[in-house]
């Protein structure tokens, strides 16, 4: 009797050390659907330099899983240990994956137009006094605009709203490959009138474009990484999680994020991210597969 209470005592002390313990490393398949980590000419991008930073303390080996945008979702869902980086956070996305923090933040999305668009005169006069126009009521006119967006992205959960409500005002396309602002070229060939996209995407066109902020539009877009539903997933989440918290702190990381900020922009936007990270995530129940 006594040798088996001294078994019992010894397994409940490993097992209280084991809860003490720091989570077990757990590898990653991550689905670069922007290539951001492929060598390439020129300087990298800021979002790259992030998710390296990011990865090169990640515990466990990652593997790049090279697919296209349009398959990567559905190929993360089964997958059962893989992560989309640089993807907003949606309430019908969450029913699909396990979200990690925000990891950084970008400007808010904008109307974007030709600067010789036959729409400027009419946008002008939709402006309210801090320059914003609305989706709205300019998807309200009688003869709206034909707006180009891209299907299966999300703009933030206002404007997705309006979007579903004036689908007639849309001209939709299948975002392509890796590559994001893919409607631009239809804006440049007059396909559509005006787009919506981020600046920092719209500026790596060499076209000319004239930017207009959208009062329904987010005040920063928050980017986070999107894992399988399942329990490896939900290890992997907690250990970037535990990375992301561990570089919210760093000067030198919120340096890189702000890269991509207008100087204006970057207090604002390091308080609207610390604010984000201080919100404690929603119990997640993982599927198994």
């Amino acid at each position: 009797m006594r040798q088996s209470a001294g078994w019992c005592l010894i397994i409940t002390l490993m097992l209280m050390q084991c809860s003490n313990s720091p989570l077990q490393a757990e590898p990653l398949q991550l689905v670069d659907t922007l290539a951001s980590l492929k060598p390439r000419a020129g300087e990298i991008p800021a979002e790259a330099q992030i998710l390296q930073q990011l990865l090169s303390l990640y515990p466990s080996p990652y593997q790049l899983v090279d697919i296209s945008r349009n398959r990567a979702r559905e190929w993360t869902k089964t997958a059962g240990n893989a992560c989309i980086p640089w993807l907003r956070k949606t309430a019908e996305r969450e029913r699909d994956y396990l979200f990690t923090l925000p990891y950084m933040l970008e400007s808010a999305i904008v109307l974007i137009s030709l600067p010789d668009s036959p729409w400027q005169r009419q946008l002008e006069q939709l402006q309210d006094h801090s320059g914003r126009i609305s989706l709205q009521q300019l998807l309200l006119l009688h003869r709206p605009p034909l707006l180009g967006v891209e299907k299966n992205r999300s703009y933030g959960a206002e404007i997705d709203a309006l979007l579903l409500q004036h689908h007639k005002a849309l001209y939709t396309r299948s975002t392509a490959g890796e590559f994001v602002g893919s409607m631009l070229p239809m804006l440049q060939k007059g396909f559509v009138d005006l787009m919506l996209e981020y600046p920092k995407i719209a500026r790596r066109s060499s076209t000319a474009l004239r930017f207009w902020p959208l009062s329904e539009a987010e005040p920063f877009n928050l980017v986070h990484f999107a894992c399988s539903r399942s329990a490896q997933g939900e290890k992997i989440v907690a250990l970037l999680n535990q990375i992301i918290r561990q570089q919210a702190g760093q000067p030198s990381y919120h340096q890189l994020m702000f890269k991509t900020l207008a100087p204006a922009e970057q207090a604002a936007a390091l308080h609207y991210w610390q604010q984000a990270l201080t919100i404690t995530p929603k119990a997640q129940t993982p599927t198994a597969h």
